[in-house]
């Protein structure tokens, strides 16, 4: 059976990509759940759902809380996750959580209530591709590593020192 390809939209990580998610994107995969921290506009998400066919995914965005000032827990620049044509359709679905992903509250939350579900298949991949902040990154690492299945695979992207992010 030919494996998917996994394009890439926008920088080149597909070549990692493909090695190290290629085994889960074949149609014999067990059932398994992917975290994407970081849906931006979601072109990664819908391409993740294309290769990965049996993959519950998962994806957390900040942007498309309540339009408001941070201090009080909103998002005053503009929700770019909209702009994705299935936006409704993956926050209709329990797919899309909506809030800071450096909050252990927020992550908690969508742990117990969405994810570490009777009935949820284990959680195998996560993906943080979300603020490219040192202390976001840190959180992600401590809460979810513990939680993905022995044998699994954590991402966390732009690592590398920025200006921008630090």
């Amino acid at each position: 059976m030919q494996k998917k390809k996994c394009g890439p939209w926008g920088h080149f990580y597909d070549s990692i990509y493909q090695s190290r998610l290629g085994p889960y994107s074949t149609d014999d995969v067990e059932p398994f759940q992917f975290l994407e921290i970081g849906f931006y506009n979601g072109k990664g998400y819908d391409t993740y759902v294309e290769f990965m066919p049996n993959a519950e995914l998962h994806s957390m965005e900040i942007a498309c809380l309540e339009p408001g000032p941070r201090e009080e827990g909103k998002w005053p620049w503009g929700n770019f996750a909209e702009k994705n044509p299935n936006y409704k359709q993956y926050l209709d679905a329990n797919r899309l959580h909506c809030g800071d992903a450096s909050d252990v509250s927020f992550l908690h939350k969508i742990w117990t209530t969405e994810m570490k579900r009777a009935d949820a298949p284990p959680l195998k991949v996560v993906v943080d591709d979300g603020a490219h902040l040192a202390s976001h990154m840190a959180q992600s690492v401590f809460f979810w590593f513990p939680r993905i299945e022995p044998g699994g695979l954590m991402i966390v992207e732009d690592i590398q020192p920025i200006q921008e992010a630090n």
